[in-house]
């Protein structure tokens, strides 16, 4: 007989950037890993669709879906709206959810918040049709090199305009933690998967479900752990 696989147990995983309705979106993977964990919460936190053209959604796609829906029956499942995901209340009636712009809660003696991060993204608000053009330049790239993903990453890490988004994004939520007296805060937004601390607050970035390492973040009493997934 062969024995059950034993399942990790935390409190609370924590995923963002999957980008469904994207070609390249790790969606075989994400369902292959969130099987390998039993947990209280699941936040999704920010750019779970890659726009809201269902359209796009094959059935691996739709699958992730059905398997959120299925998870809500067994433990919390909070989404945050993201920058690709549409207007929340139009979102909130699509997929007939509750859909935050943050999310609070208690992570043992700490307070903990989640948001998706494009708030403090000053590029996205100020230049909207650059920012558009940008990220149809970047998903252009993702088609050409397919799986290959060493230019892409090698962007990511080196480009000045990049790092000083992550940065942006860090500092900004930080703050925004600081107002709601919360100890650790996590974003997504950026792809860029990261740990940092300033004046006193932990951050942690969720990377993305689009390239390889993906990431998800996880919880058990007060230790975080940024979990790299190949």
């Amino acid at each position: 007989m062969v024995e059950a696989k034993r399942k990790i147990k935390v409190d609370t995983v924590i995923i963002s950037d999957i980008h469904l309705g994207f070609k390249f979106s790790r969606v075989e993977k994400l369902i292959a890993v969130l099987a390998d964990y039993r947990f209280n919460r699941l936040i999704l936190n920010g750019d779970i669709f890659d726009g809201l053209d269902f359209n796009r959604l094959n059935s691996e796609h739709w699958e992730v879906l059905s398997l959120f829906r299925h998870l809500s029956k067994f433990a919390e499942v909070v989404w945050i709206i993201g920058n690709h995901d549409g207007r929340i209340d139009r979102l909130s009636r699509l997929i007939g959810v509750k859909i935050n712009n943050y999310y609070l809660w208690r992570a043992g003696r700490k307070t903990c918040l989640a948001i998706h991060g494009h708030q403090y993204d000053r590029f996205i608000s100020t230049n909207l049709l650059i920012s558009n053009l940008a990220g149809a330049a970047f998903y252009f790239l993702k088609r050409f090199e397919g799986k290959n993903e060493l230019i892409t990453n090698w962007l990511k890490r080196h480009t000045r305009g990049w790092l000083r988004l992550s940065d942006e994004v860090a500092m900004g939520a930080i703050k925004f933690a600081q107002h709601h007296r919360a100890n650790y805060v996590f974003c997504g937004h950026t792809h860029l998967a990261r740990q940092w601390e300033f004046n006193g607050v932990k951050y942690w970035n969720s990377g993305c479900w689009v390239e390889s390492p993906s990431y998800l973040i996880t919880i058990k009493g007060e230790t975080v752990t940024l979990v790299p997934i190949k």
